[in-house]
This record gives structure tokens, C-alpha cells and sequence, in this order.
């Protein structure tokens, strides 16, 4: 009767762990089975369709972020090295969304230019060809849809690409992540707000009393702000819901921090990370991929081996009452 109850419940857990949601691991650069040709040109391919409707005509830019080397490592290129940003080592989509919005603010404040420039063709298909291995980032476009307006995010694309084999394919081709904003409501607002964070200075006499904080409408310059203990560190502003593209950049980063821009549905947080002088960027080649499955795995055994001890206990237990 007990063996039958444990049994009872071996099967209930067992189908827990079988209905809960599994996560497929994108392929990572540990996954990868050569190296880099990074002699070899990539091509890349991106398609503006979204809700069954081609965008044609939508004006593509694309920058060249960083160089890779053969053994999966970015470098910045020349017009991103001063923004110091870390590219080895990411292991989250998180990590990567506030490395693309921080280079978003870079290139409006440095009014960096695009490597290149084209427009969608009536499929609402757009080809870069030619293009040296690196990371690339493809810039947000907005486009009006009647009263409505079309978003397309920005991206983050690593030329070449690898696939579920393990292998590097470098004609990459991709679909851009867009939505649908609601028609404007006349008199509607929003409130904004940019949020100054200090990390790794506690201790240290490095902090300034105040820092010079621009913001950008539809990428135009539309304020600059003082930022220092006294607002806490922060400002709020409001103004018509009609669709505008906010993005907010630190002027002046003091000497030894690192900033970055983290957009958090309508509010921007700055975060001034301090560097040492002899820290080092992390040798590990960026990843992807959920890795919850891990834990998932080591609960799964260490319940099944709960089990099976249990079983163990019970049959000796049987064994003893039926000897006697």
C-alpha cells in the first residue's frame, strides 16, 4: 500500500516537470565548431513586414559597432571606443537591450553616421552586402500607418550568425521586431523621467556633485538638465502622447565611470558604473540563451533521487515485516 501511494506521487511530480513551459537554448559561441573566418564578407538581409503589410521606401541605417576576432571577442570600432561599453562576456537579453539603448544616446550625442544607408524595396525588403564581420546595430525607424504609427525597434545583429549546428553563417537575414501605437487622443500626455544611478564608487571621494544630462526628441535636442543631490538626482517632464521617440544621453561622463542608458517603459535610468584603473575586461565570449533549464535539470534529479531513496527505505522496510 505505501510502495503504491510513493509510486502515486513519483507520477504526480514527474508530471509537473513535463507541463512546465521548456525553454529552447539558442546556440551560443561555445557551440561554435570553427573559428571566425574574419577575412570573409557577411551579407545582411532584413525585412520590414508587420500584421501581413510591406513597408517599402523606410529608410535602413546600419552602424558597425565593434570588430570581431576569429575567436568570438568584439572590439569597438573607432567612433564607439570612448564609450568604454563591455561586449565580452554578456550572458542576458537584458544586459544586451541597455547595450543597445546606450548606443542609441551615443550616436545622438556624438551625431556618429551611419556605415550605410538604404531603402526597403516593395517587399519591404532591405540587403546590406559586403559587410566586414563585427556587430551591428540597425537604427529604430517610425513610420505613420493613418492615424496610427509603425515602430521598429532598433538591433543588435552579430555578423556572421551561428545556427543550431554549430556553424557560422554569414548571409544573415532577419525580421524586425514592430508594433502597432495607438492614434493619438487629443490633450493626452506623458510623463517622463531620467533617474541618475552611481555603482562601484561607495567608499570613494570620485563622485561629482552634478552631471549635464541632454534629451532627445525624435532625435533632435529638446533639453539639457542638471542632475546632482539636490533633485535627487533626477527630473520629470510631461508632454503630448503623439508617438515622439525620447532617448537621454550623459554630457561629460566623469573621468573613470562608465555610463549606460537603461529605458525602463517611460522612464531612463543613468548609471555611472566606476572602473578601476586594472580592471579587465571579462575573457568570456558573449552568449545567448535562457539557462533556467539548468535549474530545472539539477531540481528534476535531485527529486528523482529523492525518490528512489524512498523507494529504497519502503522495500526494506516490507522486506523486514515480511521476514518476520
Amino acid at each position: 500500500m505505501a510502495q503504491r501511494r510513493i509510486a502515486i506521487i513519483a507520477f504526480l511530480i514527474c508530471c509537473c516537470f513535463w507541463v512546465m513551459p521548456y525553454c529552447v537554448q539558442a546556440s551560443s559561441t561555445a557551440d561554435a565548431t570553427a573559428p571566425i573566418d574574419v577575412q570573409q564578407n557577411c551579407s545582411l538581409t532584413l525585412s520590414y513586414v508587420y500584421g501581413g503589410t510591406a513597408y517599402g521606401d523606410v529608410p535602413v541605417q546600419v552602424y558597425q559597432v565593434a570588430t570581431v576576432s576569429a575567436d568570438y571577442q568584439y572590439t569597438l570600432t573607432e567612433p564607439f571606443a570612448s564609450s568604454d561599453l563591455i561586449l565580452n562576456g554578456i550572458r542576458t537579453q537584458g544586459e544586451w537591450n541597455v547595450i543597445r539603448s546606450t548606443l542609441e544616446a551615443y550616436i545622438l550625442a556624438e551625431d556618429i553616421r551611419a556605415d550605410d544607408m538604404l531603402r526597403t524595396d516593395t517587399r519591404g525588403r532591405v540587403c546590406f552586402d559586403d559587410l566586414a564581420p563585427g556587430l551591428y546595430l540597425v537604427s529604430a525607424v517610425m513610420l505613420q500607418q493613418g492615424e496610427s504609427h509603425c515602430f521598429f525597434d532598433a538591433a543588435l545583429i552579430a555578423l556572421p550568425g551561428l545556427n543550431t549546428e554549430g556553424i557560422w553563417q554569414y548571409q544573415v537575414e532577419a525580421t524586425m521586431k514592430a508594433s502597432i501605437l495607438p492614434p493619438v487622443t487629443p490633450d493626452e500626455t506623458i510623463s517622463l523621467k531620467v533617474i541618475k544611478l552611481w555603482k562601484g564608487d561607495e567608499g570613494r571621494n570620485s563622485r561629482p556633485k552634478q552631471v549635464e544630462v541632454e534629451i532627445f526628441c525624435n532625435g533632435s535636442s529638446y533639453k539639457t538638465v542638471i542632475l546632482s543631490e539636490e533633485n535627487h538626482w533626477s527630473y520629470q517632464w510631461s508632454e503630448a502622447k503623439d508617438g515622439a521617440t525620447w532617448t537621454v544621453v550623459e554630457r561629460n561622463t566623469p573621468e573613470g565611470y562608465r555610463m549606460t542608458v537603461e529605458k525602463r517603459d517611460t522612464s531612463f535610468v543613468l548609471t555611472n558604473t566606476f572602473v578601476p584603473d586594472n580592471l579587465e575586461e571579462p575573457l568570456d565570449p558573449p552568449q545567448t540563451g535562457d539557462t533556467s533549464n539548468i535549474l530545472l535539470y539539477i531540481i528534476l534529479m535531485i527529486v528523482s533521487g529523492s525518490i528512489f531513496v524512498i523507494f529504497g527505505i519502503v522495500g526494506k522496510r516490507n522486506a523486514h515485516e515480511d521476514s518476520k
